[in-house]
């Protein structure tokens, strides 16, 4: 293992393990890692995650973060390593732990390149920093993910209570109601109220096939303004009217 330092910020080595090796990293990673898997397989695991790393993966792991990785081997296990201690980062996002999934040949030369080296030149942070501009715009942060499972959270959380408040909802998230608009407006492609109202149609169209409710008794206990917006909405979502869709649908 040959170890490469540059005024201690980086650290840029080719790591080898024999079949299975074990590393307990759960006081967290001393600096930021980007890794190129050259043999074998790993998983690591967080308290929040688990990702599978294969042969030809590129992969990321931050600074202070706590983890468990478990590396296999038939025999060999061989990546390159490239730690470093400042993420450059101009628009001061988060990252976890993840494959970075890449096009790019170049950022596996570059890996290649930045393993064979004995001594660190500014050339070759030139280098890293070239590879760090390729792989930064591909990676996931921590921002997207939040969103992402807040909009899932409030899914979930209205499939089994429909007609809960906004505020109801945000508390589930443990956020504020403001946050929760914004999250809908980030990632997803209907708004919140969208979402209700969808959630409520599917609920419509279960009564209509299983049972022999009429539509105004449906409408109204699913707290439609009026029967004949009810009517509308279903029309727009399914393309077919409720009748429609009792004729056909129920068995």
């Amino acid at each position: 293992m040959n170890d490469i330092s540059f005024s201690h910020s980086f650290m840029f080595r080719t790591i080898e393990f024999d079949k299975f090796h074990y590393t307990d990293n759960r006081t967290g990673a001393p600096s930021h890692y980007f890794a190129y898997m050259l043999c074998g397989n790993c998983k690591i695991t967080t308290n929040t995650s688990t990702i599978n790393i294969n042969e030809g993966d590129i992969f990321y792991i931050p600074d202070k973060c706590s983890y468990q990785s478990y590396w296999y081997g038939n025999p060999e296990i061989r990546f390159v390593s490239l730690g470093f201690l400042c993420m450059p980062n101009f628009d001061n996002k988060s990252y976890p732990v993840q494959v970075i999934h890449n096009n790019d040949s170049s950022a596996t030369e570059f890996f290649h390149l930045l393993s064979g080296k004995t001594r660190l030149s500014p050339a070759d942070i030139g280098v890293f920093y070239t590879l760090a501009g390729i792989l930064i715009p591909l990676m996931t942060n921590t921002t997207v993910c939040r969103t992402k499972e807040i909009t899932e959270r409030t899914k979930e959380y209205l499939i089994h209570h429909p007609f809960a408040k906004t505020s109801e909802l945000a508390k589930n998230c443990t956020i504020s109601e403001a946050a929760l608009y914004s999250a809908f407006q980030k990632s997803s492609d209907i708004t919140l109220n969208q979402l209700r109202n969808n959630i409520l149609l599917e609920k419509a169209k279960d009564m209509l096939i299983t049972t022999d409710k009429p539509i105004e008794y449906i409408s109204a206990l699913l707290q439609f303004s009026s029967t004949s917006y009810f009517r509308k909405k279903f029309r727009q979502y399914f393309n077919i009217t409720p009748t429609e869709m009792r004729k056909r649908y129920r068995i």
